[in-house]
């Protein structure tokens, strides 16, 4: 989504010269980046699809899921297979408001899934730290408003891409998809943004709220707050549920760590180096691993969610719809609070 090799610092400038491509780069890129999509596309989908089948007992995380898996689905279909279609025929094919579109809806689907994942660990630190907040409001609402700020403002932060990028001459009689900066600064302060955004900022805030959670987890049985969770399921039913999500929101947090800070990290070096280092196979590679994230984020969620996983699994072997087991067996979100409610009575 941020490609540096098709970004200019002064609009009024004609692009350099056009480098001769790298057929070796080329087919090993298009070759990550087919896989991703497929593997991103799958893996939602059927997870997507189970989740749906299950709406009707959806708990808080489900809801949560739900949406993850759709802006993951829109990182697959916005972001992944644009820039697939893109390396496979060398130029941009399209008009200008295409270009600006694609360009749009590529970092929408990064700011989605990236703020989804804050969205739910912070509803889930709120609901397991602060229970009977979480229980004033009744039943669980369908407008998360978690999930509608994480939404709002990814439609809304990815705004400045329809004004950076447009569709240029690059060099007589050929057009590209380009990004032009009118100062010197401004693809430095472009890239250093993006990663605030993107990944440092979520990045503290789920790192702080997973601290949290496992401090909690630490002394949930014995805190007087969680008496409300005492009166519907026993303790060892709330540690076990409690543990569940501390775990499964650890590991999300983990494998979004280490899929997002190679691609920042080459980021940044490109964009804050006056010589950054030539952009071979292994450069490349780095700056396709962020969408590795999308792929991980439902196959993580089934891991952790047995009634989930079960069903997925009847699925893909084409059996009937398997029981409902009691909550008390069932995955992290048994742990049925929400900060988001409905305030009706």
């Amino acid at each position: 989504a941020l490609n540096y090799s098709n970004i200019s610092i002064n609009p009024t400038q004609m692009p350099g010269p056009v480098r001769v491509r790298d057929m070796s780069l080329a087919k090993a890129e298009i070759g990550v980046l087919g896989l991703v999509l497929a593997l991103t596309t799958l893996g939602n989908s059927f997870v997507l699809w189970v989740l749906l089948r299950r709406r009707k007992y959806n708990a808080p995380m489900h809801l949560f899921m739900v949406n993850l898996c759709v802006a993951d689905l829109v990182v697959a279909f916005f972001q992944v297979l644009p820039q697939l279609v893109w390396d496979i025929t060398e130029r941009f094919q399209g008009p200008d408001v295409l270009c600006r579109s694609v360009k749009y809806l590529q970092i929408v689907g990064m700011f989605a899934s990236s703020y989804m994942i804050v969205a739910m660990t912070v509803d889930r630190h709120n609901a397991i730290c602060c229970p009977l907040q979480a229980y004033k409001g009744g039943a669980v609402s369908r407008w998360n408003t978690p999930i509608m700020v994480a939404w709002g403002l990814a439609l809304v932060l990815s705004v400045p891409q329809v004004f950076i990028f447009s569709r240029s001459e690059v060099s007589p009689g050929v057009f590209e998809c380009w990004g032009n900066f009118a100062e010197p600064w401004g693809l430095k302060a472009y890239v250093t943004w993006m990663t605030v955004a993107v990944f440092l900022l979520p990045t503290f805030i789920i790192t702080v709220c997973q601290v949290l959670l496992m401090s909690m987890h630490s002394i949930s049985v014995c805190k007087p707050s969680f008496s409300i969770h005492l009166l519907r399921i026993t303790t060892s039913g709330v540690s076990k549920a409690m543990s569940k999500t501390v775990r499964m929101t650890l590991v999300i947090v983990l494998v979004y760590t280490l899929c997002w800070s190679p691609f920042f990290i080459v980021q940044l070096w490109t964009a804050w180096d006056p010589n950054p280092p030539d952009q071979g196979v292994a450069f490349t590679i780095l700056m396709l691993l962020a969408s590795l994230n999308s792929c991980t984020n439902p196959w993580i969620y089934t891991a952790f969610s047995s009634s989930v996983s079960r069903e997925l699994l009847a699925l893909l072997r084409c059996r009937p719809k398997l029981p409902r087991r009691s909550s008390m067996h069932d995955h992290s979100s048994d742990i049925n609070t929400s900060t988001t409610k409905d305030n009706q009575p």
